[in-house]
């Protein structure tokens, strides 16, 4: 992860979801990622990285992906329009998410007072609290 980050220009999201960071990564796992690891989807991504590479950023992100991918996994994935997994069932990973989908709605992160803010970056919606992710 820190390899494919460092000298990035590009933002958090953005990187996130460029299938050669990480592939199979999505727009709702991408905003849960960058939610439960503190970082900000507008934070350029060579800064998560730093100089060095690994980085306490790094590290959080990596975690970040492994617990949202395992959940997800664990809830059959996501069903947002038309998704079904091989045996025709519904994924239900987008029923409990902490940002993606939920603009306006408070942050549910304990002690924090903001609101979920939505913004596009690229043509896609994302989800981020502004107290949380820096």
């Amino acid at each position: 992860m820190a390899v494919a980050l460092r000298g990035r220009r590009t933002p958090m999201k953005a990187a996130l979801l460029d299938q050669s960071t990480v592939a199979g990564l999505g727009n709702i796992y991408v905003c849960e990622i960058l939610f439960r690891s503190g970082i900000s989807p507008r934070r350029r991504a060579s800064s998560v990285a730093g100089k060095s590479g690994v980085t306490k950023r790094v590290e959080r992100v990596t975690a970040a992906t492994h617990d949202v991918i395992v959940e997800a996994i664990d809830a059959g994935g996501s069903s947002i329009s038309d998704f079904v997994n091989v045996e025709g069932d519904l994924g239900y990973f987008q029923n409990s998410t902490f940002v993606y989908g939920r603009e306006s709605e408070p942050c549910l992160s304990e002690g924090c007072d903001a609101s979920i803010q939505r913004i596009v970056q690229s043509g896609r919606s994302t989800f981020y609290c502004p107290n949380c992710q820096r």
